[in-house]
């Protein structure tokens, strides 16, 4: 208890630690939305104790002293109804101003941000750097101390990007845009939520935003945008695993358990003898062989990847989004080859066990 009441007198200043009702300030609009939630915390605070007071004296004062006695009680009081009805208007105000001065300044980004491009779909998070042309899924790298704009949009449902540390959240809609900004004022990683119900794995649809220092971030773009262009083909399973599956993990498991979509543990095996009944009546074995719709598995992949409806698999809803635009051709080997070799990649328990470069992981 003595924790909530020292939080209510800590300070807002830049960069305050987490307290008892807010996580720590990470971005340099967070004092501001700590200094409005701070007002009506306070002004909420003054009134229940003055009501909870005023309500104690009031029952001991008037309360019923015997049977036979009847006090006339007042029936009206112009000085105490013209208070209750002003003063209430100007607290609400006060803080109708103190919020929309905050909200204005989060409705507009500096000039020169830095912008990225966020798609949300059930259930992640793709965020593109055009300046670099490097993608990221459920990873968002920004300079430190540098306005960073998202200009977002949903390939399905309505989702909500918010960033706790950042005190910023705003609606991602289908059909249209949406922006927020944030300028970073300390280096480390911090959490980025979907805050809108999306469906059956709404509550795995997180990101983590990454702040590193501004020297490293140029070349840390390059290396994201280009990192697999000139790996080999025995380099891509392990880039796969670690740079892409993070897309497919909302719905896909490693483990064999059941989800939202197949499980890719074995799924290479299924694909390559043709042992997948969709839900037309058709069998994969059946579209293989010259001159039928597939020919050879790798050809199925890389359709379910692209157009994901043409083919559903029978026991699923066919939820999953289409990746035409968002996987270059070689991302899409590194993906096949990942399936080929998920045994060399996972443990027992489908616990990844390789680093992008290939190297086992401590």
């Amino acid at each position: 208890m003595f924790s909530i009441f020292t939080s209510l007198f800590a300070t807002t200043t830049q960069g305050a630690p987490a307290n008892f009702w807010l996580p720590k300030q990470a971005s340099t609009v967070a004092q501001s939305v700590d200094h409005t939630f701070f007002v009506i915390t306070w002004i909420c605070y003054f009134f229940l104790f003055v009501i909870t007071a005023a309500l104690i004296i009031f029952m001991i004062k008037y309360r019923r002293k015997g049977n036979d006695v009847i006090v006339k009680g007042p029936t009206h009081n112009t000085p105490l109804e013209i208070a209750w009805t002003i003063l209430p208007l100007l607290l609400v105000v006060v803080i109708f101003v103190v919020g929309m001065r905050g909200y204005l300044d989060l409705q507009q980004a500096p000039e020169g941000s830095y912008d990225v491009q966020v798609t949300g779909q059930k259930w992640s998070w793709t965020f593109e750097h055009p300046k670099y042309g490097a993608t990221q899924v459920a990873e968002l790298t920004v300079p430190v101390n540098t306005p960073v704009r998202l200009l977002m949009t949903s390939n399905d449902v309505l989702h909500s990007v918010w960033i706790p540390d950042f005190r910023v959240k705003m609606d991602v809609i289908p059909g249209r845009y949406t922006s927020l900004w944030f300028e970073a004022i300390a280096v480390g990683e911090y959490n980025l939520n979907c805050a809108e119900y999306c469906g059956k794995d709404h509550s795995k649809m997180f990101a983590t935003v990454r702040v590193i220092p501004k020297e490293d971030f140029e070349k840390t773009m390059i290396k994201l945008a280009s990192e697999y262009e000139d790996m080999s083909v025995g380099q891509l399973p392990a880039y796969a695993i670690n740079r892409l599956y993070n897309r497919c993990q909302s719905c896909h498991t490693l483990d064999g358990s059941e989800s939202t979509g197949p499980s890719f543990k074995g799924l290479w095996d299924r694909v390559k003898s043709g042992d997948v009944n969709f839900i037309s009546g058709e069998k994969l074995s059946n579209l293989y062989g010259e001159s039928t719709t597939y020919e050879v598995p790798e050809n199925y992949i890389r359709s379910s990847l692209l157009d994901p409806q043409s083919h559903i698999v029978k026991g699923y809803l066919g939820a999953m989004p289409s990746f035409q635009g968002q996987l270059k051709d070689k991302q899409i080997t590194a993906i096949i080859e990942m399936f080929k070799h998920l045994d060399e990649l996972t443990d027992a328990e489908g616990n990844i066990t390789v680093n992008p470069d290939g190297t086992p992981r401590q």
